[in-house]
């Protein structure tokens, strides 16, 4: 009778005094998103990152069966085993470089294309199959389009932007345009359309940012903030070294990236 009514009490326990998991991201992509990597993890609690980005990839690189210098712990399959995401956020801005499976191809051509859309519907194949093997609902996934490049390559990030949004409407996945964020599309006065697609480095400073270091120029036209050192056109870290983990400084690039991809995961996630 003593077991019996403790298992009663347990079967009437309100279900929000239950311990409950948090929900866990998988963040995989190259540069950009290891950049934005530990500002992401912060921004995204209560749910947990795994962060699983690697300067100078593609998404070939975390394909089973394809030439790279990841270890196969970094390809999709044993990701997804090993972390068991709820949400799988992926971020590439199309390196045609560094690694062999890449390598044979250049930035803005049809082969380019066509491999970057192959591949995104092989990563969509792999971590379906991945978590099925493994008794695992399907992981949501959320494409993160990418911020504008200046001419000769203004095109790329388009044609990028539409693989990774038909990827994800055949799926039934999402996109955080986070780029839009940095791009003049974001420009906040005059109420003029603007080119989400129209390169800028530097921007009025938000809400959010005034009274910040995030408003790197305060003095300028009422508010100006950097976006992009001098002599990098894709990266957001101001100092304009290599890119590593995060920035030796502020950035308020990645702040404005994070702000929307976090936003667009959460929702997803329902937090």
């Amino acid at each position: 009778m003593r077991v019996l009514a403790v298992v009663l009490a347990l079967m009437f326990v309100p279900v929000t005094a239950r311990a409950t998991e948090p929900l866990t991201v998988l963040y995989v992509g190259d540069s950009v998103a290891a950049q934005n990597s530990s500002a992401l993890a912060a921004a995204l609690a209560p749910a947990s990152l795994r962060d699983a980005t690697l300067g100078g990839t593609g998404i070939c690189d975390y394909l089973a069966g394809t030439p790279t210098w990841l270890p196969a712990s970094s390809k999709f399959d044993n990701l997804i085993r090993e972390v068991r995401p709820d949400l799988v956020i992926l971020q590439f801005w199309g390196n045609d470089y560094y690694s062999p499976c890449v390598e044979h191809t250049r930035r803005g051509t049809e082969t380019f294309y066509d491999q970057y859309l192959w591949n995104a519907f092989s990563a969509r194949r792999e971590i379906s199959a991945a978590a099925d093997a493994v008794g695992l609902p399907r992981p949501k996934m959320l494409w993160v389009l990418q911020a504008p490049m200046p001419s000769p390559q203004r095109d790329v990030p388009r044609r990028l932007n539409g693989i990774y949004t038909y990827a994800a409407d055949l799926a039934g996945d999402r996109v955080s345009d986070a780029g839009a964020s940095v791009s003049m599309a974001a420009y906040p006065y005059d109420n003029l359309p603007r080119d989400r697609y129209e390169f800028t480095r530097f921007l009025p400073c938000t809400a959010e940012e005034r009274g910040t270091p995030a408003c790197t120029e305060p003095e300028v036209f009422g508010g100006v903030t950097r976006l992009r050192a001098d002599n990098d056109d894709i990266h957001f870290c101001l100092d304009g070294l290599d890119p590593g983990r995060g920035c030796g400084g502020v950035a308020p690039g990645i702040g404005r990236y994070v702000s929307r991809i976090s936003s667009d995961a959460k929702a997803w996630l329902g937090l």
